[in-house]
């Protein structure tokens, strides 16, 4: 007889946890400290420690970020020496591994070829280092000293006049700070990454109690918010009669009528990307992974539990929170053999309805009773 034997191996299904990236941004542009360093900022840092003492757009859009951020709020930085050299910061973090959702530009932008090398960062983020990112600049700050509100908003209509870039924001950046008060909206982590920064139940602008005004002194109003939202543009915008000045949608420079022109299904999407594709690492080469039927059926399950985990709900003192998206039903994975190596998996999510507009109306009912 054969001698007995036994072996005991271990196996991966794949169902740990994810590295989280979300509502972690780089923030790359000139400071007056550590350039060329990766500094890691919180509540805690000093800024003036790390950033210089002398005031910069970086140190002041990060103050106005983590303001309006709240608690748990990190962000990572890497300063440069002048205005102009954000692209090889930000070459110098992916080639460091640094992990983030989203890339902050705080230099000014004040030409089109700095968003398309945005968007070209964008594309190679993903196709060479497997990172799902959304970049984020602002054009320089209105002159208050000679701009009028229309010479503003016509130059930062010709600036983003044309210009496709799905995954960038471009932010008009209306007083000193701006930019970084709609990145702190979009990192406050009482909300979900789905949530627009319009969203009024978390509060106003932290660090604004007033609208700036123009070199004519007219304040910035509902008009100005209006024009520089069709260019595309996310503004601040107060409601009548109602104390506090909040935000407008997280635009992106998507075309028009694209799924993609706003920031939050931008980053839905990026969340459940990275996490199919590490499981679809996973199955390189594993023969579990076949055009069986079992093998479909078990495989659709195995691509779905990222929206699955994504669309869990929670209930806070007895209010509903929605999950990031609607629980994936039939028909959201389909997974297509194209050939005998090669597998196609196609998986849909749906993000919840989000009322943006609202109205309302109050009729009466005159049949009282005698």
């Amino acid at each position: 007889m054969a001698l007995g034997k036994v072996s005991v191996g271990a196996t991966d299904s794949g169902s740990g946890s994810f590295k989280t990236p979300e509502r972690q941004l780089l923030y790359v542009g000139a400071a007056g400290k550590n350039a060329g360093n990766i500094v890691y900022i919180d509540q805690t840092t000093n800024l003036d420690e790390v950033l210089g003492l002398n005031s910069s757009r970086m140190k002041t859009a990060i103050y106005y970020a983590r303001l309006n951020a709240k608690a748990n709020w990190t962000a990572i930085a890497l300063p440069t020496a002048a205005i102009g050299e954000w692209q090889g910061a930000y070459e110098q973090a992916m080639d460091s591994n640094v992990v983030c959702e989203g890339v902050v530009v705080t230099d000014p932008i004040t030409d089109a070829d700095d968003i398309n090398v945005m968007n070209q960062n964008v594309v190679t983020a993903e196709s060479e280092h497997g990172r799902m990112l959304f970049f984020a600049g602002a054009t320089a700050k209105i002159d208050t000293a000679t701009q009028t509100w229309a010479d503003f908003v016509t130059a930062f209509d010709a600036l983003q006049n044309g210009v496709y870039a799905t995954g960038v924001v471009l932010v008009p950046e209306v007083f000193s700070g701006w930019l970084g008060c709609v990145m702190g909206r979009l990192c406050n982590e009482l909300v979900s990454i789905a949530d627009s920064p319009m969203r009024v139940a978390t509060g106003g602008i932290v660090g604004l109690t007033a609208l700036p005004v123009d070199s004519d002194g007219v304040t910035f109003n509902g008009a100005h918010a209006a024009a520089l939202n069709v260019a595309r543009g996310t503004v601040p915008q107060t409601y009548a009669d109602y104390a506090g000045i909040y935000c407008s949608d997280c635009m992106t420079l998507a075309p028009e009528a694209s799924d993609y022109d706003v920031l939050e299904n931008v980053r839905v999407v990026n969340k459940a990307k990275r996490q199919v594709r590490v499981l679809a690492i996973k199955k390189i080469g594993n023969r579990s992974l076949n055009s069986t039927t079992a093998s479909i059926e078990s495989h659709k399950a195995y691509f779905t539990g990222p929206l699955t985990e994504m669309s869990r709900s929670t209930r806070n003192n007895g209010i509903y929170i929605p999950g990031d998206i609607l629980p994936p039903k039939d028909g959201d994975i389909e997974i297509t053999w194209l050939s005998k190596n090669n597998v196609q998996i196609a998986i849909t999510a749906t993000p919840h309805n989000s009322p943006k507009s609202i109205a309302a109306y109050v009729g009466l009912n005159l049949a009282n009773e005698v």
